[in-house]
């Protein structure tokens, strides 16, 4: 099977078409730039050759560099916490759906994967998060992208249309071609952890990018309204995530208590200043909604019919936080025993 990719240059991208070409498919890689790409392959034992440069939003590109490919995986977007970004960010992930999906139906393939966000599923005050609850009304302009490329999306399945579209939770793991925002985080928490109301929800991407292929290796969807499936991975109390990490590390993690309401309240103050001065930051008012209010979501639906597992937090913040080290994101005081 030769699958068309976009987002390769990307961790979820990056990691799929990896499972990909370990399972002995054939990949096309859409990306900007070759030389990085195929050098990040090449240096995990693939010497990937088939590339179609350009821009996910040129259709009459995509539908060349589709033709002949037995499948579609969508993984790229356009990503920033960047205000003054929104309109373009809103405006490309839209875009790229059309290009790229429905280009895919056109062409008749049924094989195809979107990778849309948890986060588009994330409701104030329920218990747990499954695919029957509604889309959200998140603030910014990537996670509003997402939840609407995701209505788009599910206004294909209606129409019968053969898409699987997952739901990954936060993405951890190693080999990350760009530091991403989850792992970023990781490099952060090694330091400390603000323990507080609820918890964090992670998929290791290396178990992502198995479920990817399962779902491109299963075919079209039997019935593809319902082809729509939470990738949760594990969930970790506050305190329980602290407690993981000082184990795998070794060292005392400064875990400070943080009422909810706190830091909710600072993400707003942060969202007023970088309206004045504009900074790079992980905290926001919707960042922190996340960190204190986030709830379980179960992948019940995908489990059952992959027959897939996912990895132990152990492993995947171990290997992560190695990774870090490695790459010199992390300086290895912060590892422990995890590089002694």
């Amino acid at each position: 099977m030769k699958v068309f990719v976009t987002g390769a240059s990307g961790f979820v991208g990056a990691h799929s078409a990896r499972a990909l070409l370990n399972a002995g498919h054939e990949v096309r890689l859409l990306v900007r730039n070759k030389a990085p790409v195929a050098d990040y392959f090449a240096r995990h034992g693939h010497a990937v050759d088939d590339f179609a440069i350009g821009d996910m939003r040129d259709q009459p590109l995509v539908e060349a560099a589709m033709t002949g490919c037995d499948a579609v995986l969508h993984a790229a977007a356009l990503v920033s916490v960047d205000p003054k970004r929104g309109d373009e960010i809103y405006r490309n992930n839209l875009a790229g759906i059309d290009a790229v999906l429905g280009t895919a139906c056109r062409l008749g393939l049924t094989r195809i994967v979107y990778v849309s966000s948890l986060s588009v599923l994330f409701q104030e005050g329920v218990a747990q998060i499954d695919e029957s609850v509604p889309l959200g009304n998140p603030a910014n302009a990537y996670a509003r992208s997402k939840r609407d490329c995701d209505a788009h999306v599910r206004a294909m399945q209606a129409q019968g249309l053969p898409i699987h579209m997952t739901y990954p939770a936060g993405i951890f793991g190693p080999d990350d071609p760009k530091l991403s925002e989850a792992n970023h985080g990781v490099a952060s928490f090694v330091k400390v952890v603000p323990r507080t109301s609820t918890g964090l929800q992670g998929i290791d991407v290396r178990d992502l990018a198995a479920v990817h292929r399962f779902l491109l290796e299963a075919g079209a969807p039997n019935d593809p309204a319902a082809a729509r499936y939470i990738v949760g991975g594990n969930y970790y109390p506050w305190d329980d995530f602290h407690a993981l990490l000082q184990r795998l590390t070794g060292r005392r993690i400064q875990g400070p208590r943080m009422p909810g309401a706190l830091l909710r309240a600072m993400g707003r103050t942060v969202d007023l200043i970088r309206r004045v001065v504009p900074f790079e930051t992980q905290v926001s008012a919707e960042a922190m909604t996340y960190v204190t209010q986030w709830v379980r979501a179960d992948s019940t639906r995908i489990l059952s019919r992959s027959g897939l597992s996912f990895r132990s937090g152990d492993e995947t913040f171990g290997d992560t936080i190695r990774w870090l080290v490695q790459a010199g994101h992390l300086d290895a005081k912060y590892a422990g025993k995890l590089v002694n």
